[in-house]
């Protein structure tokens, strides 16, 4: 790896490490845990760096998010301690409420989701898109919002809610279309 692979990495850890951190968060709670998510995390980025450095910033996020769930689902199974699960609690019939998660129904119906927000998010004039992809997608925190909007940090969250209510407006309009 060379000086400007470093370069990168470095820039790309200090960009998305709320994000990465915010994900592992989801799937375990313990400090140390979540580090070592963030650095495997890092380490996969690593082996992928040319793919990498084509994405653009969103689609980079996105791609981000799916290696940290990959990685936490990964780090969870290969963990060293026992699991043992009793069935003797479980009612008669429960598989029936499991969920599958290849359900192609409900991937269908969250591909349709995903591609209405995405066209309601580019609807938005963008101070409003950057303030939700900000605040939901990158994790960024009030202060840092308000310094990348360049508003007050009390203004973010009515800029927020401003932001939601419209794109709920378009999200509206769209279905009733």
């Amino acid at each position: 790896m060379d000086k400007s692979d470093s370069l990168f990495i470095e820039k790309l850890y200090h960009d998305y490490h709320r994000l990465m951190f915010k994900q592992a968060r989801r799937y375990f709670q313990d400090q140390n845990q979540l580090e070592d998510i963030v650095q495997l995390t890092c380490l996969k980025l690593i082996r992928y760096l040319p793919t990498i450095r084509q994405l653009s910033r969103n689609t980079l996020a996105t791609y981000i998010v799916s290696i940290v769930r990959s990685v936490s689902i990964d780090y969870y199974r290969n963990q060293d301690t026992a699991r043992t699960t009793s069935f003797i609690d479980l009612d008669e019939g429960f598989e029936e409420n499991l969920r599958d998660p290849f359900d192609m129904v409900d991937l269908e119906q969250n591909t349709v989701i995903i591609e209405k927000l995405k066209r309601v998010i580019l609807q938005l004039p963008e101070e409003d898109r950057l303030a939700l992809l900000g605040k939901y997608l990158y994790g960024w925190s009030d202060s840092e919002l308000a310094g990348s909007l360049g508003i007050k940090a009390v203004t973010v969250r009515s800029r927020l809610f401003r932001a939601k209510k419209k794109a709920l407006q378009l999200l509206g309009d769209m279905d009733e279309a």
